[in-house]
């Protein structure tokens, strides 16, 4: 809210606070401004009133979120270090031009200072808006800002943490080898087109491997798409064989997947992607895995979600075990424990 003279109030203006006359109220909260109300204010020679922002309007968590000001500066600075990176890529892809890790980390340290907690960047990326034309590009870049996320909560130490960043930077560039129309493709690809798009980690590792960068990145590149249990590709490697960078970054492409939004669907909530862990759970590193969806989960209490009967509720329990069927309450007290409910769905974050 802020302070307003009574020269600057204009229609449609929100009362933040209640205006008083000698201890009576004149005009309460939330009173919308029209022009009798302000020439009233003239009449009582009130000087100022307190009016409520865009920010201070927003009734939910989320909404919130995309009025918050360090919103709008990671968005800004997303929208302007994408374009860098896509430059960079396109040189080193063209022109066998190396990027410099200093130049790689300025980017993710640049967007990275508009956050302070893990649980922020959640929402910051729930509530970015890809550039439709750039996804292969903006999938890379949002992995990599989650991979910092991922490395702080694991406690890794912070030059390994950075060459997982970079390694998330470059995990997907054989797609870029590859016709785009395939790879977002709105609906399901073809066998054929499938068997294409399954070439891009060993594409990648081919450019990868003239570059003099750590052994763990390239191996993350041409590693990210196997899985524990050995049905990933393109080799079907089996648990500790993946690379450790390759078996986190099968769980930050997973996530970033779901939680970007596409012409054909809504970004997925954080706990409709822990939902989808809970079911998977075979294909990731466990010991990676479950520390990070505890982190999730509980970055969840408090927020708002709507379910598929369309009512609204509050997260205020994670249960241990299944993260992703809180306990929630709605303004009227009433608790709903989404576990005794099977038939109930989170639909969409608030």
């Amino acid at each position: 809210m802020k302070s307003v003279t009574i020269e600057d109030l204009v229609p449609g203006m929100v009362l933040g606070e209640n205006i008083l006359n000698e201890g009576e109220v004149l005009y309460p909260k939330n009173t919308v401004l029209n022009e009798v109300i302000i020439k009233g204010l003239n009449r009582y020679s009130i000087e100022n009133a307190v009016i409520k922002e865009e920010i201070d309007m927003a009734a939910t968590h989320y909404e919130r979120v995309r009025f918050n000001e360090d919103f709008k500066l990671f968005a800004e600075k997303h929208s302007r270090n994408l374009l860098v990176y896509k430059r960079l890529m396109l040189n080193f892809i063209n022109n066998k031009q190396q990027i410099s890790d200093n130049a790689l980390l300025a980017l993710y340290n640049d967007m990275a200072s508009t956050y302070s907690y893990g649980s922020e960047l959640l929402d910051f990326l729930y509530n970015l808006v890809p550039n439709e034309d750039e996804l292969t590009y903006n999938h890379c870049l949002n992995s990599a800002l989650l991979a910092g996320t991922f490395a702080d909560w694991s406690n890794m130490p912070k030059k390994d943490a950075e060459q997982l960043i970079l390694a998330c930077f470059y995990y997907d560039i054989g797609k870029l080898k590859l016709p785009y129309e395939i790879l977002w493709k709105a609906g399901k690809l073809t066998e054929e087109e499938f068997t294409l798009v399954k070439k891009h980690p060993v594409i990648g590792y081919a450019l990868m491997n003239q570059t003099t960068l750590d052994q763990r990145i390239k191996n993350a590149v041409i590693m990210h798409h196997e899985r524990m249990d050995g049905t990933g590709y393109p080799y079907h490697m089996k648990g500790n064989a993946i690379d450790l960078y390759a078996r986190y970054i099968a769980i930050i492409d997973t996530y970033i997947a779901m939680a970007s939004p596409r012409s054909y669907r809504e970004a997925l909530t954080p706990l409709q992607i822990l939902e989808y862990f809970e079911r998977n759970m075979k294909d990731y590193d466990t010991e990676l895995l479950l520390p990070l969806m505890k982190r999730i989960g509980d970055a969840q209490i408090g927020s708002t979600v709507q379910l598929n009967d369309n009512s609204i509720w509050e997260v205020v329990i994670i249960h241990p075990a299944n993260k992703s069927r809180p306990i929630l309450k709605n303004d009227d007290s009433d608790v709903l424990d989404l576990l005794a409910h099977p038939e109930l769905q989170i639909v969409k974050s608030l």
